[in-house]
């Protein structure tokens, strides 16, 4: 990844199976939150901390969702997604933010890995978004995402300058996997964001720990600033850093 691209962390995605409870449970563990109304399908809320956030998210009418642009772009991870949500939900993935879209799908190609390139613009609104997914990746792997405008200037412009994080902040998160030395190395390649230790690749915005164990996916929240709670929600862990 060449230096141009920027890359940070944006949001995580946790799926659930009743997204204002979730919200609830987020904002009793002192990590306040939003719940938006239901919309193609689908219903999200977030934990927002700034420019970056932790989307809560649930499928509330399968039919509508998976014939909207969102479930067309999720198809590929709906058997992850139904797991989760089955087992009561828990962590999906990630997006990391860059500053050119185009020029990180073309990098990535050229570095032979296969790169869906999908733009999300919903009619009438000034705000549009595009992502790149990796079809060959482990099924926590990031996709990446670029918006018009700038993400700031749409945090400045339409959510009223920032986020509402409580006492708290995201300090990064854990994915469990069989082989964390291979799958931290795999990831600081992915990014171009070289490892600090063999185990954590220091996203900026989130570093990304890795641990040993059978899972393949997001396990825990690492949070920082006041003193962060240990609590579990829909599958995923928040605990002190």
């Amino acid at each position: 990844m060449t230096s141009s691209e920027s890359p940070e962390f944006d949001h995580l995605l946790h799926c659930v199976p009743d997204v204002g409870s979730a919200v609830a449970a987020y904002a009793a563990a002192g990590l306040p939150g939003h719940t938006n109304p239901a919309y193609l399908g689908f219903q999200n809320g977030a934990w927002r901390l700034d420019v970056r956030y932790v989307e809560i998210l649930g499928i509330v009418d399968r039919a509508v969702f998976a014939g909207s642009p969102y479930g067309k772009a999720m198809t590929p991870m709906m058997p992850f997604v139904d797991e989760l949500l089955a087992a009561g939900g828990g962590a999906l993935n990630f997006a990391i933010d860059v500053t050119d879209i185009c020029a990180t799908a073309d990098r990535l190609r050229s570095d032979g890995h296969e790169v869906e390139l999908v733009t999300f613009a919903r009619e009438g609104s000034p705000v549009s978004f595009r992502e790149a997914f990796i079809a060959d990746a482990p099924r926590w792997a990031p996709f990446f995402i670029s918006y018009t405008p700038d993400r700031q200037v749409i945090l400045d412009t339409y959510r009223g300058g920032g986020g509402n994080r409580g006492d708290h902040d995201l300090a990064g998160f854990v994915i469990e996997t069989p082989d964390p030395a291979a799958s931290a190395a795999w990831l600081s390649r992915l990014t171009g964001v070289p490892a600090a230790e063999p185990t954590v690749v220091p996203l900026p915005g989130a570093h990304v720990h890795f641990t040993s164990g059978p899972a393949d996916r997001i396990t825990t929240l690492l949070l920082s600033e006041g003193t962060p709670p240990s609590a579990d929600i829909s599958g995923l862990a928040l605990r002190p850093r």
